[in-house]
């Protein structure tokens, strides 16, 4: 026979029914404030494959390096999934595909050689801010030096200091940003947009912040959140000393200046 009173155990049954209360209220809250999607294409290759599933959080402020979910600005039924790499007011220009902020060539480190479903790309580093994260260029990537137009051969300009196929200049307008795909010579972005003339996407528009991978893709890559250091692409397990290095090497500044 129990010794516990009748007001004790009623107590207990309300403290149980407060507890359940708030687990419900927090687990509807998670489901309102996070959401998982699933990757439809390769352009964020190599840091997001096509299949994963990734966690994404709704609201707050969108941040230059990261990566958003929006929905598509010519076809808003269709979600993207692509990077942040310019913001109101910025001036942006690629060479190659390599990024140029206001004039300040965005750092990248060069890994190595890495295939992709019979495609030969070049896998770097690029730095932004706080962000690091693997991009694949279009090989093999020239890397020529220059200080004018005039340095570079054939049709290719100096921008940053560097020859190259000049995209750009774009201006991102106020209340939007400017993003790209991580795969950046087989993206459909900001770049292309608007029948080739860029555009970017309303931040008023934007649904969520992806901040990690939470099922599939390459082996290992489960639970690996978008703001820690790169994970390998499968396969690219010999370049692993050479993402060290470059990892060790981080430019001393990597934020872009004000425009």
């Amino acid at each position: 026979m129990s010794n516990a009173s009748p007001a004790r155990k009623t107590r207990a049954a309300q403290w149980a029914y407060v507890i359940l209360g708030l687990l419900v209220l927090i687990f509807v809250v998670l489901g309102v404030m996070i959401k998982v999607y699933k990757v439809p294409s390769g352009a964020m290759l190599p840091t997001l494959v096509p299949g994963d599933h990734v966690s994404a959080t709704r609201g707050g402020e969108v941040h230059r390096g990261e990566v958003i979910v929006f929905p598509f600005p010519e076809n808003p039924e269709q979600l993207f999934m692509k990077r942040v790499i310019g913001m109101p007011g910025d001036e942006i220009q690629f060479v190659d595909g390599r990024p140029i902020i206001n004039g300040f060539r965005v750092p990248q480190c060069r890994v190595g050689r890495y295939d992709w479903e019979g495609q030969r790309h070049e896998l770097f580093l690029e730095w932004i801010g706080d962000h690091v994260y693997g991009v694949l260029l279009d090989g093999p990537v020239d890397g020529g030096t220059c200080e004018k137009d005039i340095d570079c051969s054939g049709m290719q300009s100096c921008r940053g200091g560097i020859c190259g196929m000049l995209q750009g200049p774009w201006r991102v307008p106020p209340g939007e940003v400017f993003v790209i795909g991580d795969n950046r010579m087989n993206s459909h972005d900001s770049r292309s947009w608007k029948g080739g003339i860029g555009s970017g996407v309303p931040i008023s528009t934007v649904i969520g912040h992806v901040g990690r991978i939470v099922m599939g893709g390459f082996s290992g890559r489960t639970g690996t959140p978008m703001d820690g250091p790169p994970v390998l692409p499968a396969g690219a397990a010999s370049l692993g000393p050479a993402m060290e290095k470059c990892l060790k090497e981080k430019p001393a500044v990597t934020t872009p200046p004000a425009r």
